[in-house]
């Protein structure tokens, strides 16, 4: 049953009212019918006492006896009780069973007492009148002896009448009480829990989120103060939250920037934190991993035990790796601390894949282009030594050395010069003049810079170009400088009595430039690298046909800073077709 503090308070009231009313109801009551029994009592005594006089007089002589019964009758109306004299004989009897009912009997105690001398009052009950009953016997005295006694013995119906209207006026005082006591009792209740309610309504829209809930001050008591004290609890609160609100949106703002993924768990190894780029990096297609367990999550088992070991020893920790879809990952784990304890870790999870592949392809370049450099600087080493030493007596022999010094000098050459062109590509160091550039023409003249090499080596050459096919916007010797590297390659790679195709189609907003051949081919894992630098397919045919391995590179770089793209179709032993895309003009 749901009660609160307004009807607490109120039966309260009323029940501290109505014990205090009830106790002193009662102790008023049994202080009238003690007082009034004890009134009767003495106005019994004195009475008693002064009738035993007047018989002690008639038996000594000094009064008339024929007044005697004459003085009982009057007593007994002015006394309203029964006046019995009853000699000592017969005093003697009184604590006998035939006393009972006369209301006469005493015991043996209070008859000792009466022959004593002493007055002896007691309250007994009438078998037949069915009423309470005060007998006062006073030993009357002769000769400084006990004669005998006189009983007085009067009905205690009007004393119990009395009681009875004083408690019943206490009854009604007490109804009247309680009902004043109710209405005081109500208002004051009302005051008390008509705030509280307040503030309990106000409360629980604080917990909702309103923080601007203020509550009206109406006393100066601890009512009033616990509403003030509400209030500034209130305000502060609502501050505090703001704060904490700006500073978790900033977290949030940080941790949705960050191209790392964050990874925090509870000592328990359940997940706390994760933001979107470590549910990406982790391949995840679950919206929340709050709760999770870390090493359902994570692909490699390391990982997770990586996490166990940081909470384990409270020491930061590291690690890289490699997971089954290629991707490297580096895990770098801190513990979380509170008052000494670790109570979690968190991680940062970066994808080192790129970063590792660079690394290598540096490597592989540094490789590479000391390899080309050695080459010729060796050769032409060699060379000039042999002719300083005298070895190339004839001049036939010294122009053969020069000749050779010659050729790997030009060729020296040609891959710095291609190292340079790639490095500003690369940088977005260039700046060309665009201009509108036709299609056919282009082609037939990178066509006749190949002339004599395609007849010495029995290719044959076709031009394939729309007749309305419309101009291309670039640089004219740059684009010039693509076809002639592709073309360069596709003469390299063909065997005699091969074709090669210079064809031009449009392709919605850019026309597409290919060059195909029927030469030997690129195998499907090779096709990926070919744009690489320094990547060669068969190193010992390009060596020989004087390739750097960067001219590829070269046809990418330029054609993307034209704004197009590059692409291959090759099947080995069949032939390839290289083709590029550049804007309409």
């Amino acid at each position: 049953m749901k009660t609160n503090i307004f009807s607490k308070l109120l039966t309260t009231y009323l029940v501290i009212i109505l014990i205090t009313l009830l106790v002193v109801g009662l102790f008023l009551t049994q202080l009238f019918q003690t007082y009034f029994y004890d009134a009767r009592e003495r106005e019994l005594s004195l009475k008693g006492r002064q009738v035993s006089e007047i018989f002690s007089n008639m038996i000594l002589g000094l009064q008339d006896p024929r007044i005697s019964d004459d003085l009982l009758f009057a007593l007994r109306r002015f006394m309203d009780a029964d006046v019995h004299l009853m000699p000592k004989d017969m005093l003697l009897l009184a604590s006998s069973a035939g006393f009972d009912e006369t209301g006469l009997r005493l015991t043996d105690d209070e008859l000792g007492q009466v022959l004593n001398g002493q007055v002896v009052s007691k309250r007994s009950f009438h078998h037949e009148t069915r009423e309470q009953m005060l007998t006062v016997v006073v030993p009357i005295f002769a000769m400084n002896d006990v004669w005998g006694g006189i009983f007085l013995i009067a009905p205690l119906t009007g004393i119990s009448a009395t009681v009875a209207q004083v408690r019943n006026m206490i009854a009604y005082a007490a109804l009247a009480a309680t009902i004043l006591a109710m209405i005081v009792g109500f208002y004051m209740s009302k005051s008390i829990s008509q705030p509280l309610q307040l503030m309990n309504r106000a409360a629980l829209e604080v917990a909702g989120g309103n923080y601007q809930q203020q509550v009206e001050v109406a006393s100066l008591d601890e009512v009033g103060q616990l509403a003030r004290t509400f209030n500034y609890m209130s305000s502060t609160l609502q501050q505090t939250v703001e704060a904490l609100s700006h500073e978790k949106a900033k977290l949030e703002n940080i941790m949705l920037s960050m191209n790392e993924g964050v990874l925090a768990v509870d000592r328990q190894g359940q997940v706390i934190l994760a933001n979107p780029q470590a549910k990406l990096l982790l391949q995840s297609m679950e919206k929340d991993f709050t709760g999770r367990e870390i090493h359902s999550l994570l692909q490699n088992e390391a990982m997770s035990e990586l996490y166990r070991q940081v909470i384990i020893t409270s020491e930061t920790a590291s690690a890289e790796y490699h997971l089954s879809d290629g991707k490297i990952l580096f895990l770098q784990i801190a513990p979380l601390r509170r008052a000494d304890r670790t109570w979690g870790a968190v991680g940062i999870l970066q994808d080192v894949t790129e970063v590792r592949r660079l690394e290598q392809m540096r490597r592989d370049f540094v490789a590479n282009v000391s390899h080309e450099l050695r080459t010729p600087m060796t050769s032409i080493q060699g060379f000039v030594e042999a002719l300083l030493d005298g070895l190339a007596e004839d001049k036939e022999s010294q122009n053969r050395y020069l000749n050779i010094i010659l050729d790997e000098t030009v060729r020296l050459n040609s891959l710095v010069n291609d190292l340079l062109d790639l490095s500003q590509l690369e940088a977005r160091q260039v700046s060309w003049p665009m201009e509108e550039v036709a299609v056919r023409p282009l082609f037939e003249q990178v066509a006749a810079k190949f002339q004599p090499q395609l007849e010495r080596q029995n290719l044959t050459l076709e031009i394939k170009v729309d007749g309305d096919l419309p101009a291309v916007l670039g640089n004219k010797d740059r684009i010039q400088q693509v076809l002639i590297n592709l073309l360069g390659n596709a003469v390299s790679f063909t065997p005699a009595g091969g074709k090669i195709t210079l064809a031009a189609v449009p392709a919605a907003e850019m026309v597409r430039l290919s060059v195909s051949d029927t030469g030997v081919g690129i195998p499907p894992e090779e096709q990926e690298k070919i744009w690489g630098r320094f990547h060669k397919v068969d190193k010992a045919r390009t060596r020989r046909f004087g390739g750097t391995g960067l001219g590829l590179s070269i046809v990418k770089q330029i054609v993307e800073t034209h704004g197009g793209t590059v692409g291959l179709e090759s099947v080995p032993g069949q032939g390839s077709t290289f083709h590029l895309t550049l804007n309409k003009a």
